[in-house]
């Protein structure tokens, strides 16, 4: 009886240590490679569309938003993209000359743009003369000036110019130029320069590619930057208004420095170094 237990035991040995070896390749499969599977999926979806919303990948992969949100977090973590609120943007390596087209910038953080928008259309008042720098911050922030009587909007964007809608009492002004092949919403050259260096303006908003604590304020275009470095000077007030996806980031050629500006207006997801170093430097900044 004894002898008949023993081979018993020794077989029920035998089956539990057949059974956990392939228990655990089920689990390292659960673990590796499904979540590999949905990530290469997001990516290439990423690739292939530059930004995403949580809801339309969901439905796109077949899985909770919940799972969607875990996924994008891990992504932004191996820095293989950038989390924005509700979704995520596509993230270029080459960060000193890669640039957006105009088309693509409109949807990237645009809940981050918008809020910022607002808050820097509650500096302009009644009378005001302002320049607005080219991009899609600054584009929203113009739509948010409508209700404002006689102001003076000069621009060298013309997307600003040709879709801004302005108080009957405003004037809006677009600087001449040489449109930007393929961004067709930017004036360049001689005519904006000289334009830009012979006016002075209550309020300038400056828009940036690249924003680094200790380099400064960076653009990937050098002719474009040049225009910026105008901007800066002409303005009485200068406030610089991009997200928090700028920062720690440096640009092909700089436009200023941070103490060269008067002011900040950034969203609220900078990080608290970012923001306390930021502070050291910028006597006002303000988060939307």
């Amino acid at each position: 009886m004894a002898e008949s237990y023993k081979i018993f035991q020794k077989q029920s040995k035998n089956t539990k240590e057949k059974k956990r070896p392939g228990k655990e390749r089920n689990m390292e499969q659960k673990t590796s490679i499904i979540p590999a599977g949905r990530l290469q999926k997001i990516m290439e979806y990423m690739k292939e569309h530059g930004s995403v919303q949580i809801k339309e990948l969901a439905d796109y992969l077949d899985v909770s938003d919940a799972t969607v949100r875990r996924d994008l977090d891990d992504l932004d973590t191996q820095g293989l993209l950038v989390r924005t609120h509700g979704g995520a943007v596509r993230k270029n390596d080459n960060t000193s000359s890669f640039e957006w087209q105009h088309n693509e910038k409109l949807t990237i953080m645009l809940h981050e743009k918008r809020q910022i928008a607002k808050l820097a259309a509650s500096f302009v008042h009644e009378g005001d003369t302002i320049l607005l720098d080219s991009g899609t911050t600054t584009y929203y922030l113009a739509s948010e000036l409508s209700d404002i009587p006689n102001l003076t909007v000069i621009t060298y964007d013309l997307f600003i110019g040709g879709n801004l809608v302005l108080h009957p009492t405003s004037t809006m002004i677009v600087t001449g130029g040489i449109r930007r092949q393929g961004y067709n919403n930017v004036l360049l050259g001689s005519m904006v320069e000289d334009y830009v260096r012979n006016i002075r303006v209550d309020k300038a908003f400056l828009g940036a590619d690249a924003i680094d604590v200790d380099f400064g304020i960076s653009n990937t275009n050098v002719m474009e930057a040049s225009i910026k470095r105008l901007l800066v000077q002409a303005g009485k007030q200068v406030i610089l208004i991009g997200d928090h996806s700028k920062m720690g980031r440096m640009a092909l050629i700089k436009v200023c420095d941070l103490t060269d500006i008067d002011g900040v207006i950034i969203d609220k997801a900078i990080d608290e170094n970012s923001l306390h170093r930021m502070k050291e430097k910028v006597k006002n900044v303000y988060l939307a």
